[in-house]
């Protein structure tokens, strides 16, 4: 539904009236208010005027929303993608971290480490050279399939060159990258770097010249 046409029928249904009443105190006829409304048309000139005196909505106040939303979005495009929100970024993250915690992480340490008591102290093999070698691997065998890792394919999401907008998808790039993310895991800037950068990206998605885009 287009932001007018949302507008409207959200107004309407406020009101408690049928699309059958809004066309007859509009003079409105009923399949253009049903089109609107159905996102199959935009009203203009004397139909939006007519509209928004039977509802009661400043028409001014609803071309500027509309003009805002707008420019939010194209805000948010680079090279014809849509950046990935720092919502879904980070959701992505914290999926992708819980699947390996599970399936790779635990097990790895449990295996190494001699003594129960000792993995309960935390005195684990997990360390810089783990996170280095680990995402090498994860970026090569994963940036080829899905251009990013495992939580970009999950939500949908892809990696792509800052430069020139093309898919990140060798596996150099890949390991590269994620070898960076698993090293600045360990520490905090690097990773919440994010909620400042109108871009939305990490210290290492600025490294790597990298942006995360909507598919």
């Amino acid at each position: 539904m287009s932001i007018i046409g949302k507008k409207i029928s959200e107004t309407r249904k406020s009101k408690g009236l049928t699309q059958e009443e809004l066309a007859e105190l509009s003079k409105v006829n009923l399949r253009t208010i049903q089109r609107i409304e159905n996102n199959e048309s935009e009203p203009r000139g004397k139909t939006l005027i007519l509209i928004c005196e039977a509802l009661d909505i400043d028409i001014e106040d609803l071309i500027n929303s509309k003009k805002q939303i707008k420019d939010n979005i194209n805000s948010n495009l680079v090279h014809g993608f849509i950046l990935a929100s720092k919502g879904k970024r980070f959701s992505a993250n914290l999926l992708e971290t819980f699947i390996y915690v599970i399936t790779v992480f635990i097990p790895y340490t449990i295996y190494k480490t001699p003594s129960l008591k000792e993995f309960l102290n935390n005195e684990n093999p997990i360390g810089f050279g783990f996170a280095a070698v680990f995402g090498l691997i994860v970026g090569a065998i994963f940036y080829p399939m899905f251009k990013g890792n495992l939580g970009h394919r999950i939500f949908g999401l892809k990696v792509i060159s800052s430069e020139t907008g093309d898919d990140y998808k060798k596996a150099t790039e890949g390991a590269i990258r994620e070898l960076l993310k698993g090293v600045f895991s360990f520490f905090i800037i690097p990773i919440i770097w994010i909620l400042w950068d109108d871009k939305n990206q990490n210290l290492y998605d600025k490294l790597t010249k990298t942006y995360v885009v909507e598919k």
